[in-house]
């Protein structure tokens, strides 16, 4: 178990992330070019992909995670039976599998497309190439993403359980949380890290906001297209007690996707995001 200085450290680290995304919000906020800048509509690529090729981008990607995770699960049966922490193990051959499943969904379909848009003479009518963003500009659209997001997560979360409470709702967090809490082994540890903060955001990201977003944005518009791939995001976590932050929070990312043009801008926002909320579940704050 921690111990409470351990505890008053990463109380003020928390509150100083806290205090830090605050006062970047009323930034943003009291500027009509930053607010212009960072949540007016911009351009995005074109997405050459038709209705039937979208419902097969999404077979593809949930169909090889869920084929993934019953072969792995499969296999390693009687190791995770054996296992001392047999819900952490599980829980991470699950994530490696449905997440590494679903990458592979996702290249497997970009290799299929480039069969389906060619033009008379053959060649792939690929999308146009856009400049892309300097890493050192993607960590720190990233972490601005993630420290904007924290006051906004917060203030929601509160509001949402205090209404769950209200209505005599479920608001227990989800069950991946408790895990982390209680896993002992370092490997497994590792293991769920790897899933929660590297494989998991890039499979959403790719999922929610290059694909769901960016279809529904070319076809209904950018605030439905918010609202469906923010709620299909929060829905797809299972957990009501995290349904509207979790939906909050992926229609943070789809502006951040829009406004840097850069999805992996979303990516590094999100794995920063679970990092930060496995190192609260770990240093026992919680």
């Amino acid at each position: 178990m921690p111990t409470a200085p351990v505890e008053i450290v990463i109380s003020l680290l928390e509150l100083g992330l806290l205090l830090a995304g605050a006062f970047l919000v009323i930034r943003l906020l009291a500027s009509p070019e930053r607010r212009t800048r960072w949540l007016g509509p911009r351009t995005l690529p074109p997405w050459p992909v038709t209705i039937p090729e979208f419902a097969i981008f999404v077979f593809l990607i949930l169909g090889s995670g869920i084929l993934f995770s019953l072969g792995l699960q499969s296999l390693l049966h009687g190791v995770i039976a054996r296992a001392v922490d047999q819900d952490g193990l599980q829980t991470c051959v699950n994530g490696l599998a449905l997440d590494g499943g679903g990458l592979a969904g996702w290249l497997l379909f970009r290799s299929m497309q480039q069969t389906w848009h060619l033009d008379p003479t053959g060649q792939v009518l690929a999308e146009p190439p856009a400049a892309p963003l300097p890493w050192s500009r993607v960590w720190q659209y990233g972490g601005a993403t993630l420290l904007l997001a924290i006051p906004v997560l917060v203030l929601c979360n509160y509001g949402w359980l205090f209404a769950l409470k209200k209505l005599g709702l479920p608001d227990e967090p989800q069950d991946l949380l408790a895990i982390f809490t209680k896993t002992r082994s370092p490997f497994v540890v590792a293991g769920l890290l790897v899933v929660a903060c590297g494989l998991a955001p890039l499979y959403e990201e790719l999922l929610f906001r290059g694909g769901v977003y960016r279809f529904c944005r070319q076809r209904l518009g950018r605030n439905p297209a918010l609202v469906i791939s923010g709620c299909l995001f929060g829905a797809m976590h299972q957990n009501l007690a995290s349904f509207l932050p979790l939906s909050l929070f992926g229609i943070m990312l789809a502006l951040a996707y829009e406004a840097t043009g850069s999805l992996r801008v979303a990516v590094v926002a999100h794995g920063l995001f679970n990092l930060n909320t496995v190192f609260i579940l770990l240093s026992g704050l919680t």
